[in-house]
């Protein structure tokens, strides 16, 4: 029969070996290029001008995207909800 206690410690040691030998150091990505940047870049682009206007210029557009579904989500809303309320009156 199989000893739990053996396979147990002999499955701790290999995941030991296995988590140590990482050399990667804890790290975030560039949204734009990719590159490896450090864990408390805010905002999560790299020091490179190209990256950081074209982050700029994403986040105008998703908060520009943000109203425009907001104005068509409301609009929406009251073609449905404004002729039950107006039908009362």
């Amino acid at each position: 029969m199989v000893d739990a206690k053996k396979v147990k410690e002999k499955i701790s040691k290999v995941s030991d070996r296995v988590f140590s030998g990482s050399r990667n150091n804890p790290h975030k990505h560039c949204r734009i290029c990719h590159k490896p940047i450090p864990l408390s870049a805010e905002p999560r682009v790299c020091k490179d001008p190209e990256c950081i206007s074209k982050n700029e210029k994403d986040e105008r557009n998703q908060k520009q995207m943000r109203l425009w579904m907001f104005i068509f989500f409301g609009l929406f809303a009251f073609s449905f909800v404004g002729p039950l309320i107006l039908s009362q009156f």
